[in-house]
């Protein structure tokens, strides 16, 4: 198969990682708000239950040297950690919203997951769940059936596993290119690398500056 350039597929999705990380705190209400006023089609956020069980939108497992599962939810709102619901009812239901849920142990999704439910069953036609844990994958599969879900890797998985879509770093696209799966590499912050991906027919691109990659691939 022939791996050369094409037309940009028009269907492309411009996802902002972990918001607008590139202009504002990762994972913030702002950088969601900036992101989706820019004209992102959607945006990206980690995830992971703080110590009531609620979903915060944090990368790191510690801020301050401390666990999040140690932080109280209004500790965390303090320090302007939103909790995913905030950020469900920020982005627009005709916008996708990719929820990365960090890895954590299977009795802390559990805990969790009818929150979880609860808060993405209204909007199953815009929210990906990503994350590198295949075995969390599979518990949302099981509570929300026909949920988009990818798998997160930087070194591709052999073999792939079935049933999933695609989350590659952005360095592994051509090995993939053909597999069958939809692809969502990330993080994509160069302009050129950003042409390259769309000839390729990813199905998304995840980049700290949304903005800049509306104007490469859109004009």
């Amino acid at each position: 198969m022939s791996l050369g350039p094409r037309n940009p597929d028009p269907g492309l999705l411009i996802i902002g990682h972990r918001g607008f990380a590139a202009s504002f705190p990762d994972n913030s209400l702002a950088g969601v708000g900036a992101a989706i006023a820019a004209g992102a089609d959607g945006v990206e956020v980690d995830v992971r239950p703080c110590r009531d069980g609620t979903w915060v939108c944090h990368h790191d497992r510690s801020r301050g040297g401390r666990p999040i599962v140690e932080w109280s939810l209004a500790e965390l709102r303090r320090e302007r950690v939103p909790s995913l619901a905030q950020v469900v009812d920020a982005v627009p239901e005709r916008r996708w919203l990719y929820v990365e849920i960090k890895p954590l142990a299977a009795a802390g999704l559990r805990r969790g997951l009818a929150a979880l439910v609860a808060m993405l069953k209204g909007r199953l036609a815009r929210t990906r769940v990503i994350s590198s844990a295949e075995r969390l994958l599979a518990e949302v599969e099981g509570a929300l059936p026909g949920m988009s879900r990818s798998l997160v890797f930087d070194t591709s998985p052999d073999p792939l596993p079935d049933g999933l879509e695609l989350s590659p770093h952005e360095r592994l696209v051509e090995s993939l290119v053909g597999c069958g799966r939809p692809l969502h590499p990330w993080t994509v912050d160069l302009p050129e690398r950003m042409r390259e991906l769309a000839a390729l027919g990813v199905a998304s691109i995840t980049t700290n500056e949304p903005a800049m990659a509306l104007e490469v691939l859109r004009g």
